[in-house]
Parts: structure tokens; C-alpha cells; sequence
């Protein structure tokens, strides 16, 4: 359980950091030199693979199943080994 956390929160943070890369390069300027569209190209790639994880995760429902099992706790023997 802790491990899909973890997992998901590093997800959401190389999404929105991606994201933000992009905004910040786009308001600065830079957007129109090579560095600029090369920076947004890698920085929108890593945002779009991130941010599919996440979608994903809600798409097949682990996500739903995380937040239960944290709502919950893990209380059962089985739950620990999961």
C-alpha cells in the first residue's frame, strides 16, 4: 500500500512539474529559441507518461482501491503483505 502511494504522489509531482516547466517557459520567453521547444517537448513527454500512469490508475479503478485501503487502514494480516 505504501509503495502505490509513493508511487502515485511521484507520479502527480512529475505531471504537474512537467506542466509547470512548460508554463514557465512559455511565460518567460524562451518558448520561441531551440532550447525552449526541445525543454517543452522533453518536459511535455515526461508530464504525458507521468500523468497517463495516474490516468490510468483512476481508468481500472487501483486508485479508488488505494484510497479505500488507506481509508481503512491496514489492520488485516492481509493487507500488510499486499
Amino acid at each position: 500500500m505504501l509503495e502505490d502511494m509513493l508511487l502515485l504522489v511521484f507520479c502527480i509531482i512529475l505531471a504537474v512539474g512537467g506542466v509547470a516547466t512548460f508554463v514557465w517557459d512559455v511565460v518567460s520567453g524562451r518558448f520561441f529559441t531551440i532550447d525552449g521547444l526541445w525543454l517543452t517537448l522533453i518536459c511535455l513527454t515526461i508530464s504525458l507518461v507521468f500523468g497517463g500512469n495516474v490516468l490510468w490508475m483512476i481508468y481500472t479503478g487501483e486508485l479508488k482501491a488505494i484510497l479505500h485501503r488507506t481509508k481503512d487502514g491496514a489492520n488485516s494480516p492481509a493487507d500488510l503483505t499486499s
